[in-house]
């Protein structure tokens, strides 16, 4: 099953930022990673905001699947970093995107997707995602940082 949706949400996490360039033509970037996921449990792929020059949070990148998971859900969820999360902007809550994937519970095996990040300057980072898809134990009823409520 695949969707994307954008409900408002507080999140607090780790944050890579997209930041705006100056150039005037858009820009591509290519990161292919691997990631291991518990079947049922979100598990946070990224974090994408804009930060300006003078501490402000600029216009948010868009995010646009470009090959939904098949054993599972793509999720995007708008929320604030919490402050002190970027240390060149130490008070700032910025605002920011979270792409989360969550597993099928019953499903154990490989899947692979990928996204692309537009920021508002047109630079294009393109994501490609292996997840490997794990059995459930004890000791994943714990919380889990990249599954926070909370960018």
């Amino acid at each position: 099953m695949h969707r994307l949706q954008s409900p408002a949400a507080a999140l607090v996490l780790a944050c890579s930022l997209v930041l705006p360039g100056a150039g005037a033509l858009a820009q591509s970037n290519s990161a292919h990673r691997s990631t291991d996921v518990v079947a049922g449990k979100p598990h946070r792929l990224g974090v994408y905001g804009n930060v300006q020059k003078d501490c402000t949070s600029g216009p948010l990148p868009t995010v646009r699947v470009v090959t939904p998971p098949k054993h599972g859900e793509l999720n995007v969820r708008s929320g604030k970093l919490k402050a002190g999360r970027i240390s060149r902007c130490p008070k700032l809550e910025a605002t920011a995107q979270g792409v989360f994937y969550k597993p099928n519970p019953t499903y154990k095996g490989a899947d692979e997707i990928s996204y692309e990040v537009k920021s508002a300057s047109g630079k294009v980072e393109n994501h490609t995602v292996r997840i490997t898809v794990k059995a459930a134990t004890p000791a994943d009823a714990k919380p889990d940082p990249d599954v926070d409520a909370d960018l």
